[in-house]
């Protein structure tokens, strides 16, 4: 039931006009892998947001690069993500 539920939330986020996928973070880059495969790369200028709970956190590619884990690995990399490009 949770899978379910979890990809109603994904399509109201698309139907909204969202990309969604996974957030990744490569060479000092940070970026949405879409459920294709596609990889997609992420600048300032583009409005990220990571599903924490119920509820949307915004966040920066500045902040998905800089916040590590106390291992040292970054902290919002492999989280599910919904991106609105500003071109």
């Amino acid at each position: 039931m949770i899978f379910l539920s979890e990809r109603i939330k994904e399509t109201a986020d698309i139907m909204a006009g969202f990309m969604t996928g996974r957030l990744f973070v490569e060479n000092g880059t940070v970026g949405i892998q879409l459920s294709n495969g596609e990889e997609i790369y992420l600048g300032e200028r583009d409005h990220i947001e990571v599903r924490n709970g119920e509820a949307y956190q915004q966040i920066t590619s500045v902040v998905v690069l800089t916040a590590k884990t106390v291992e040292g690995w970054p902290l919002y990399a492999g989280l599910y993500a919904r991106v609105m490009l500003g071109r």
